[in-house]
């Protein structure tokens, strides 16, 4: 019995789900700081480094040996290929109420690597952790073709034997391409900073520092006297 062919369209589509997964993958790789303990009042430097990694690659085959007649429905994948191509297009991230955005500029299945220095100022006594987030993001090509040949072959020997007679193959080109933006969250990270109260001056040193700027004052003041002239 004839059995009818599969559309190009469901062929593409099915082609469309084969495409492998997205392989790019991106992580921080540092986060630290000038100080981890600092006195109310300091700023600390922070500095974070990340890197992503992605992918590009194509590969095909074909298939030269025609398959022996067979009844029924018969389908010959005589070429095919898949190819995927990955592109960075951004990385952000936040940390202390502050955030950053990086576009680079790089080739479709490089890697790429960067880094964010920020201050933070802390004015008042306390701990304090700073959470470092953010999450990147690339852009994805994948495209896949096939070279299908089908026909149908039909048995001629109504006694129970087998004389097998076939339709030509008829060749189809279904294609598949999917172009989309695909990306992650960083493993979000943080930092403990404790800042301590600013240390009071003992009594002694207070006294001397002040007994210091009295001294200072008056030999500035004898400094701007004016001279008299004797008569």
């Amino acid at each position: 019995m004839k059995q009818p062919c599969l559309p190009a369209t469901v062929l593409a589509l099915a082609m469309a789900g084969a495409v492998p997964a997205q392989a790019a993958s991106g992580q921080i790789d540092t986060f630290s700081a000038s100080a981890l303990s600092v006195f109310a009042g300091a700023t600390v430097d922070f500095t974070a480094s990340y890197s992503i990694v992605t992918e590009q690659w194509i590969n095909g085959g074909s298939d030269t040996t025609e398959p022996a007649p067979q009844e029924g429905y018969q389908e010959w994948i005589q070429n095919w290929y898949d190819q995927h191509s990955e592109t960075v297009l951004g990385v952000s991230l936040q940390a202390g109420g502050q955030s950053f955005s990086d576009y680079p500029a790089v080739p479709a299945g490089s890697a790429y690597s960067g880094s964010w220095a920020f201050s933070v100022v802390f004015p008042v006594a306390g701990h304090f952790d700073i959470g470092l987030s953010g999450d990147w993001q690339v852009d994805v090509q994948a495209d896949s073709g096939q070279e299908i040949a089908t026909r149908n072959c039909y048995n001629l020997d109504t006694e129970g034997g087998v004389s097998l007679w076939c339709d030509s193959w008829a060749s189809s080109y279904p294609q598949a391409s999917d172009h989309y933006t695909w990306g992650e969250a960083f493993a979000a990270t943080a930092l403990h900073i404790e800042v301590l109260a600013a240390p009071v001056p003992e009594p002694r040193t207070l006294a001397l520092a002040l007994a210091g700027g009295g001294l200072l004052g008056l030999g500035r003041l004898s400094r701007r006297r004016p001279c008299r002239a004797r008569p």
